[in-house]
């Protein structure tokens, strides 16, 4: 198994650049099945993943289109298996969301409300159905923490879901975001519950990929304040919480460099750039390459390649010096 997906092999020096489809080869071949509706194939895939990897894949299973048109036919072939109804569970979500959209509520047409609460209330019982097969199951529970936050249910259902989770998986990056996603205001949550959250859980789960939550509250912070980017960034209590979240995370010593490694890359080069920690950041640069550009925090091409060059001027001014 190659531990990380190669898009090209560059000549010359030459900055090509592409946001990257996929983190390693094992997941593309695993959309590639499941767009040919070979759930034999797919399975395998899944079935041989290790827990950091798995947890990613089913990431891209849940957003391949068409999944939720023929995974009823496994679902019937194979009734003690947990693995189609986890599958059909997760893409039942995302399927609700392309019913919705991705505006606010109140853009959301009218027609479309009860089809996206129709689709989740399929995911719930989907996953209900995998966790009856298989109740240490934890991307059932991942994807069951994200039903609660779609569906309203009461922040104690969010929590009992979210506790469940840790008990089997203390670090399980996704499902640590999905909580924080829950804690946000526009959830009903509050930001001192959010930011008391990313922070207790980053102590908890030191040398692991859970200190990306620092880069995602202060990222949804700053998107609701009226702070620009680099102003909010350069903050000291931010630029400082970013760098230390990083030596929480990827630079600890006891940190495993895994598949979803690069996405914490790409949040912590942007956050370190803006906070001026330009030096770091180019470590990060190096890091990711032409290989391992992702569309989140980016979302162009462009803005990653100034950003990086920006960066590394910065970083070989001799007039600079940073902590």
């Amino acid at each position: 198994m190659r531990f990380f997906k190669k898009k090209q092999e560059l000549s010359g020096g030459a900055d090509e650049l592409a946001i990257g489809g996929f983190l390693d080869d094992e997941s593309e071949l695993l959309n590639e099945a499941l767009l040919d509706r070979e759930w034999g194939a797919a399975r395998r895939i899944l079935a041989a993943a290790d827990k950091e990897h798995f947890m990613y894949y089913v990431q891209v299973a849940a957003a391949t289109h068409g999944v939720e048109e023929w995974i009823d036919g496994p679902i019937r072939a194979q009734p003690d298996d947990p693995l189609p109804l986890l599958i059909g569970g997760a893409r039942a979500i995302s399927w609700a969301g392309e019913a919705r959209g991705d505006g606010r509520a109140s853009t959301v047409p009218k027609d479309a409300w009860p089809v996206w609460f129709q689709r989740l209330e399929l995911a719930e019982n989907l996953l209900d159905q995998a966790l009856d097969r298989h109740p240490a199951l934890a991307e059932a529970w991942h994807y069951k923490i994200s039903l609660s936050r779609n569906r309203q249910l009461p922040a104690e259902e969010r929590w009992r879901r979210f506790n469940r989770l840790i008990e089997i998986d203390p670090s399980h990056l996704f499902g640590h975001v999905t909580m924080l996603d829950s804690l946000l205001p526009k959830w009903g949550g509050s930001w001192d519950e959010a930011f008391r959250f990313a922070r207790e859980r980053t102590a908890a789960c030191p040398a692991t990929n859970v200190p990306l939550l620092i880069m995602k509250v202060h990222r949804n912070f700053r998107w609701e304040s009226e702070n620009g980017e680099t102003r909010y960034y350069q903050r000291p209590d931010v630029a400082s919480e970013t760098y230390d979240a990083a030596e929480q995370s990827f630079w600890h010593d006891d940190y495993e460099t895994s598949t979803l490694t690069p996405i914490l890359w790409n949040h912590f080069a942007f956050a370190l750039t803006y906070g001026r920690y330009f030096r770091q950041a180019c470590t990060l640069y190096d890091a990711i390459g032409s290989d391992f550009v992702r569309k989140e925090p980016w979302q162009t091409v462009e803005r990653y390649r100034n950003m990086r060059d920006w960066a590394r001027e910065e970083a070989a001014d001799p007039r600079y010096h940073d902590e």
